[in-house]
């Protein structure tokens, strides 16, 4: 399988160098990212609990690490329709089954594979 991130876009962004990314999670984003034939942009991944609420996440983000040090999320940049339609139909190919799209001027989808009890399932959120 190609790999389509080499640059590991994972680390917070506020320097504290927390990139420690599921990798089963990596392994479905490259496979996400060959269906969509589309280039996947990573605006945000791993968070620490400083950066995470900073961002206005909540307190059981997946971009946070879980009990095994894992982050789960990754925020992609989908500007305009088509960006959308082909980073969700991705997403939703490689088996993502948490998706929430946040259209223009954002222009981003969160997708992550956190099963949290705390985390809802088969959802697909569009704001």
């Amino acid at each position: 399988m190609l790999d389509y991130f080499p640059e590991r876009p994972w680390a917070c962004h506020c320097g504290c160098g927390l990139d420690t990314i599921d990798p089963a999670l990596v392994r479905d984003l490259n496979l996400a990212r060959q269906f969509a034939e589309f280039p996947f942009v990573i605006n945000s991944a791993c968070r620490c609990t400083d950066h995470n609420r900073a961002q206005g996440g909540k307190a059981f983000s997946a971009h946070l690490p879980d009990e095994n040090g894992l982050c789960h999320a990754v925020d992609i940049r989908a500007k305009g329709s088509r960006a959308r339609f082909k980073v969700t139909y991705g997403l939703i190919l490689a088996g993502f089954t948490r998706i929430f799209i946040y259209p223009d001027p954002m222009g981003w989808i969160h997708a992550d594979n956190s099963r949290h009890p705390k985390h809802a399932q088969q959802v697909l959120n569009i704001y």
